[in-house]
């Protein structure tokens, strides 16, 4: 089925500008479904393939960008409150659906990852407008398993007004974390409308306190909901979607899990489980809306070599290089830090306060722990840890260079700018054997040899992949 994509910018209540864009089927859509994108992600390039999945099947989808992400203004993934976001959502989604040819439509909301919260929050405005949730990995409750100590959480809330843009919440790369395919996820890591810079400081405590606060009204949910969540996930755990459906008061309620299924089950998954992911999403949609009985089928999809498949990526060059830059701003940001509590030290003594010598304290210790654990992880769990673990296992590891050659070898030592001492490595490339004048080109010829020892610079590397097996 043809689909048709528009896009358009409206204005909040605020004021500012926001993205908004629709994947429409050619004839009368059998429902509306409304897009709640993750936290710094965007809907018109991200979440393109569940837009026009969708739409194929006879579903008007419409999508919007917060503010200050994809390609909305406002400061980047900048979160002053979460209430704006809701009701920005809501607003835009009230708003599409008092059309004329949109009245008599039924109205699904679609969440994944933080869109789950914002799609339940949204429900909890006006619990009997909306028809049903599709939640996708949804974080309606933290995890305990990184759930800030409550020390820190204090800490952080008493800064939070003055510096609330400072990018100084510690976390792990989540594209590494969220998304299994190795190709899919350095084309996610390649769209520029993607934020993965640092948590601003107050935008961390707003998503903070918005999942305490609906963990603990779970069972105030009484919309129909399908959730779905990857049992290998570790950025939202699966225990999460377990208590969201124990606890929610729906009747009608239903959740997969799904083995070995990481955070990304719609487009960080090779193309196979995906299709099982829209095929189960398709079915539950259909259910409602009285087209239980279709016959689901979609285009295969060109699935990348068994190779490479095998392989996980360590880090791009370009992304090694973003790296180093974030250690540099570390201790950039501990200096001004000092500077900052300097500041609140004399103006809490100019208003005759108590100087909060333990506070500073503190929030020292805090800042110095945080840089301490980001040079930690990067050899541990970071992208370093891939030479890491090659070192200590003596397991194989495949490099793209930027000659075009590959090389398969064992890692002796390395750097943390990724210079390397390479055993036993069999170099691989491609020629085409050159041919006289006037006759037909010859075709390629794959070629290789072995190299004993050898020494290759970091920037050479443009990724690393290592060998599961």
């Amino acid at each position: 089925m043809e689909v048709e994509y528009q896009e358009e910018y409206i204005a909040n209540s605020r004021g500012v500008q926001l993205f908004t864009c629709k994947w429409l089927p050619l004839l009368s859509p059998r429902a509306l479904v409304f897009l709640c994108h993750g936290y710094g992600m965007e809907c018109s390039d991200f979440m393109r393939g569940c837009g026009t999945r969708l739409a194929s099947y006879g579903y008007a989808v419409i999508g919007i960008d917060y503010e200050g992400h994809g390609r909305s203004k406002g400061s980047r993934c900048y979160i002053q409150k979460f209430d704006n976001i809701i009701n920005d959502c809501s607003n835009f989604f009230k708003s599409v659906c008092g059309k004329e040819e949109y009245r008599d439509k039924k109205r699904f909301m679609y969440g994944e990852s933080m869109g789950g919260a914002v799609a339940l929050l949204i429900h909890k405005k006006d619990p009997a407008f909306w028809h049903g949730a599709v939640l996708v990995a949804p974080m309606c409750k933290i995890s305990e398993k990184v759930k800030p100590h409550p020390v820190v959480v204090n800490i952080l809330t008493k800064i939070e007004e003055v510096i609330p843009k400072w990018k100084i919440v510690p976390t792990k790369d989540v594209i590494d974390a969220a998304f299994k395919d190795p190709v899919k996820r350095e084309e996610i890591r390649s769209n520029r409308l993607i934020y993965q810079d640092k948590p601003r400081l107050k935008t961390a405590l707003e998503m903070l306190r918005t999942s305490m606060n609906l963990e603990d009204s779970l069972g105030e949910v009484t919309l129909p909901f399908f959730v779905l969540h990857g049992e290998a996930d570790i950025v939202t755990d699966p225990e999460v979607s377990k208590a969201l459906y124990e606890r929610a008061g729906s009747e009608d309620k239903t959740i997969k899990l799904y083995p070995g299924m990481w955070h990304g089950l719609t487009s960080g998954e090779p193309d196979d489980n995906i299709e099982i992911v829209f095929s189960d999403i398709i079915a539950w949609l259909d259910k409602r809306c009285g087209a239980a009985d279709r016959v689901i089928s979609a285009q295969p999809i060109r699935l990348p070599g068994p190779a490479i498949r095998n392989f996980v990526p360590l880090s791009s060059s370009e992304t090694r290089e973003k790296r180093q830059k974030q250690k540099r701003s570390n201790y950039f940001c501990l200096l001004i830090g000092v500077f900052g509590f300097s500041f609140l030290i004399q103006y809490e003594s100019s208003n005759g306060r108590r100087c909060p010598s333990l506070f500073v304290g503190k929030m020292l210790i805090v800042l110095l722990s945080i840089l301490a654990k980001n040079e930690e992880e990067e050899f541990s769990t970071g992208p370093l840890s891939v030479l890491m673990m090659s070192v200590k296992n003596n397991t194989q590891v495949l490099i793209n260079c930027r000659n075009n050659k590959k090389l398969l070898g064992r890692v002796r030592a390395f750097d943390r700018h990724c210079n390397m001492v390479l055993e036993n490595v069999r170099e691989m490339w491609t020629e085409v054997p050159k041919t006289g004048k006037g006759k037909k080109k010859a075709q390629p010829v794959n070629k290789d040899r072995f190299i004993s020892k050898m020494f290759l610079r970091g920037d050479s590397v443009i990724i690393v992949l290592r060998n599961p097996k």
